[in-house]
Order: C-alpha cells, then sequence, then structure tokens
C-alpha cells in the first residue's frame, strides 16, 4: 500500500518504523505486533532510517514511558476518556486498552483516512478528522462526567510558540477537567533540526518549540498546573546497547521529556 503524506505529517512514519522494528527484536520493548503489521503493509522507503540509532531508541522509551503512565490513569479511572493529538499511526490504543476505555484520534484528514484503511472499526475508538487549530474538534469528545487525559507524542516539537499557546487555549476553553501528557523537546535541539538524525531525511520538516524543565507551558497557559516531568532517559538508559552507553549524560540534557499538568475549571 502505497502512502503519500508530506512535512510533519510524514514524520508519524518514524515512529511507527521504530515500533515495528522493535517488535523483531529479540530484546522487544514494545512487544507491538499491530505496528509490525502496519509497517509491512506500507510502500515506503523505511531503510532510510536504519542508520538513526538514537531516534530508534529515544521513540521507543518515549513510548514506553507514556505508555505507563497512561496505565497509571487507566488504573485509577477504568471508564476514562483518553484523546491522542496528532495520533498519526500510533497504536497506544492497542498497547495499553483495559476494555473500558473511550478513545478519540485526531489528526489531519489524510492521516486519519490512512488510520482507517489500517486498523479495524472499534466501538470504543473515534476518529476526529479535524486539525487540532479547530475549536470545534473538542465538541466531538464526549466526556459524560468521566475522567478525560489528553496526550500527545511528537506533535507539540513541530509547532512554533503562538500555535502551542492556541492549542492549550482551545484545551481550557471547551473542557472544564483533564491531565494533559505532552512529548516535550529539549529547547537547545529546536536549532539543529538538519542535523536530527532521522528528520534530516525528510523535506520541509523542522523543530520550532522546545523546553527546559516544562514549566514553560505553564507560561503559556497559567490555567494548567505541572504535576509533573520525566526525562526518557530514564528509560533509554536501560535500553540502550552497551557500546552505546556513553552518550547517556548528554542524552540526560538534550532528550524529550514527558510534561504532565492537570486542569480543573
Amino acid at each position: 500500500m502505497k502512502i503519500k503524506l508530506d512535512g510533519v505529517a510524514e514524520t508519524l512514519l518514524i515512529t511507527l518504523n521504530a515500533r515495528a522494528k522493535d517488535y523483531k527484536s529479540s530484546k522487544s520493548v514494545l512487544h507491538d505486533k499491530k505496528s509490525f503489521e502496519i509497517a509491512s503493509q506500507l510502500d515506503y522507503d523505511f531503510k532510510k532510517f536504519d542508520t538513526a540509532w538514537a531516534s530508534y531508541y529515544g521513540v521507543l522509551a518515549r513510548a514506553y514511558i507514556m505508555d505507563e503512565e497512561v496505565k497509571k490513569f487507566i488504573e485509577k479511572y477504568p471508564d476514562c476518556i483518553i484523546v491522542s493529538i496528532g495520533c498519526g499511526l500510533d497504536t497506544r490504543f492497542e498497547r495499553v486498552d483495559n476494555g473500558k476505555i473511550t478513545w478519540y484520534n485526531l489528526d489531519l484528514p489524510e492521516v486519519i483516512e490512512n488510520r482507517k484503511l489500517l486498523f479495524k472499526e472499534n466501538d470504543r475508538v473515534k476518529n476526529i478528522s479535524k486539525s487540532v487549530f479547530e475549536n470545534d474538534w473538542t465538541k466531538e469528545v464526549v466526556t459524560d462526567g468521566k475522567e478525560l487525559l489528553i496526550v500527545s507524542e511528537g506533535v507539540f516539537m513541530y509547532f512554533d510558540e503562538n500555535e502551542v499557546k492556541k492549542i492549550l487555549e482551545i484545551l481550557v476553553n471547551n473542557f472544564t477537567k483533564f491531565e494533559l501528557h505532552l512529548d516535550l523537546l529539549y529547547k537547545g535541539t529546536v536549532k539543529f533540526s538538519k542535523e536530527h538524525d532521522t528528520l534530516k531525511k525528510m523535506d520541509n520538516v523542522v523543530f520550532k518549540w522546545g523546553v527546559k524543565d516544562g514549566s514553560e507551558v505553564v507560561k503559556l497557559e497559567p490555567k494548567l498546573k505541572q504535576i509533573g516531568l520525566i526525562n526518557f532517559t530514564k528509560k533509554m538508559g536501560k535500553i540502550l546497547p552497551f557500546s552505546k552507553k556513553i552518550f547517556i549524560p548528554i542524552m540526560w540534557i538534550v532528550n524529550n521529556r514527558l510534561g504532565m499538568y492537570t486542569y480543573n475549571k
């Protein structure tokens, strides 16, 4: 199956490739069979990412930690509602589903169309085919008083500060209560898009925004309260091959981190 994605939308294939490649490994971190099945169906040059070891282990560590935090939320609220902003071809629902949660995938129309071709229908999974900058996408999320978790992985670093602020405003203006988990780029990495091991292999894709400790999110939207920050090197350091562990100290500085926030109107 040929897949045609341009710009930022194409970056979803970086993460898909890492999860699929991991499934074939004897030391698999995610055991993500669905990602392997999807990647196997696509006519795309995934081999161009073969030398990008830092992104490979970084994606796995990020996905693992974000999965664990989502699972903690689900344990507390078994029938919760979860929204994935910029879902791409993400398979987190398949990895964390407890049989009770309701999941909303939000992404651009061309991405959602590809999802529909590659994922089976599920009564508890809803697709929202809209831009995150459209206010009315929030109206499609039905919470019925249930706890709401909003997650976003590999997305916010491609927006500039004003765009991030706009998204945060949409969230607090349209939901009365939620927990927010954001994958955040280190601010020092923003200017190195052309040197990044996977981004340099793509056209018209650059990093635009990053943080130091996640407090920058609250500065953009003071109605949010920061409740946590996890550096993905916490897991990455454990899964790196021995020959690469020399890079762990620098990874603690430049790696992405998970920012966690709450909002209660």
